[in-house]
C-alpha cells in the first residue's frame, strides 16, 4: 500500500503567500516547456472547477440517457477520476503522480466556491489518487456498452462516485478561478521550484459568471494563466455545455474562427494556448485540420464534445502526447 500523504491544508499568511507568488513569477521557464517528466518525485496538479448552478438542472442527452446536465458532467468527472487512480496503479500501490483539487461553484452559495471533497477528506485542498482512491462517497452501478467477439453489449459496472449531482443557485465562476488561483500558488510552493509539468485547470459550465464583469473574470484567469513552473505556464481550459442548437467551436486557433458570438469570444481570452505537444491530439481526435495554434476552449458542446475535450485535457489513454511525459518509475 502507498504510504504517500496529502498536502497539507494551507493557511499561508498573506505576505507568505505574495512572497511565494513573486517568486514563482520570477522563475525563468526553459527553453522546451511542457517536456518534464511526470514522477512521484515530480507530480503535476489537476484542478476540476465544475458549474452546480440551477441551470445544470436542464436535460440533455449522455450514453442514450436523459438526464441533466449536473448529472451527465457528474458521471464524466467521476469517470476520469477513476481514469487517474487507476493510471497510478501499479500492482498494489497506487503512486503519487497527481495532485488533484475539485471546486464547485453555485450548487452550495450564490456567491462563493466551494472545494467539493467529503466525508473524511472534507477541506481538504489536494488528494493524491492513493486519497482519491479511498474517499469515494459511495459505488453506484452504471449501465454501459462493451464490445465482445464484434457484438455490442449493456453491462452493468460498479464505479466510484466523488461528485454528487447539484444545481442550485448562481454562477459565481470568478470565486472558483481565484479559489483555483489560491490553490495553484500553494501547490507551486511545495514544489520549490522543481522542474515539474505544470498543473492543468479544467472549468466546466452551462453559463455566464454572475459574480464578475467580463474584466474582473479575465484578471483572474490571466493572474491564473500567469502563474508557472519551470516547465511552462498553467495550462487553463474553458468548456461550454449546451444542448442548443448551433454552432459547436472548438479549439479555435485564432479569434477569427468565433464570429459575432460575444460569449465564446470571452471564453477565447480566458483560456491558454496549448502546448504543441496536444496539437496532434486535438486534430485527430476532433477531426480538425492540423494548425500551429489551438486555444483550449470550446463553446456550444454537447456531453459527447465534453468527454473528448476532457481527454484532452487529463491523462486517459486517448491523449498519448501527455502520458508520454509519465514515467513509470519503479
Amino acid at each position: 500500500m502507498s504510504d504517500l500523504q496529502s498536502l497539507p491544508t494551507y493557511t499561508l499568511p498573506i505576505t507568505d503567500l505574495q512572497r511565494v507568488v513573486q517568486g514563482a513569477l520570477q522563475q525563468p521557464i526553459k527553453a522546451h516547456p511542457y517536456s518534464a517528466q511526470i514522477m512521484r518525485q515530480a507530480p503535476t496538479a489537476f484542478l476540476f472547477l465544475i458549474d452546480q448552478s440551477g441551470s445544470m438542472d436542464e436535460r440533455t442527452t449522455y450514453r442514450g440517457q436523459s438526464l441533466s446536465k449536473a448529472a451527465a458532467v457528474a458521471q464524466i468527472i467521476n469517470q476520469i477520476l477513476l481514469e487517474l487512480v487507476l493510471r497510478c496503479q501499479k500492482g498494489d500501490e497506487i503512486r503519487h503522480y497527481y495532485d488533484i483539487a475539485l471546486i464547485g461553484y453555485g450548487g452550495f452559495s450564490d456567491d462563493k466556491a466551494n472545494l467539493l471533497w467529503s466525508g473524511a477528506m472534507a477541506g481538504k485542498t489536494f488528494l493524491t489518487p492513493a486519497e482519491l482512491a479511498g474517499a469515494a462517497v459511495r459505488v453506484d452501478e452504471i449501465a454501459t456498452e462493451r464490445t465482445i467477439r464484434g457484438r455490442v453489449i449493456r453491462v452493468m459496472e460498479k464505479r466510484p462516485v466523488w461528485l454528487n449531482a447539484v444545481h442550485r443557485h448562481r454562477t459565481p465562476m470568478k470565486s472558483a478561478i481565484c479559489l483555483a488561483e489560491s490553490l495553484v500558488q500553494q501547490w507551486l510552493d511545495t514544489q520549490a521550484g522543481k522542474d515539474v509539468y505544470p498543473p492543468t485547470v479544467i472549468n466546466i459550465t452551462d453559463g455566464v459568471a454572475t459574480d464578475a464583469t467580463t474584466e474582473e473574470l479575465l484578471a483572474c484567469c490571466n493572474r491564473l494563466k500567469s502563474l508557472h513552473t519551470v516547465d511552462g505556464h498553467v495550462l487553463l481550459m474553458n468548456i461550454h455545455v449546451s444542448d442548443e442548437h448551433g454552432k459547436t467551436i472548438l479549439f479555435p486557433y485564432k479569434a477569427s474562427e468565433l464570429g459575432n458570438d460575444p460569449y465564446a469570444r470571452l471564453l477565447y481570452d480566458m483560456s491558454s494556448e496549448m502546448p504543441a505537444s496536444y496539437h496532434a491530439d486535438i486534430a485527430n481526435l476532433f477531426g480538425l485540420d492540423q494548425r500551429t495554434t489551438y486555444v483550449g476552449m470550446c463553446s456550444n458542446a454537447d456531453m459527447d464534445a465534453l468527454v473528448k475535450f476532457m481527454n484532452i485535457g487529463t491523462p486517459t489513454q486517448h491523449n498519448q502526447s501527455f502520458t508520454a511525459n509519465l514515467q513509470t518509475d519503479s
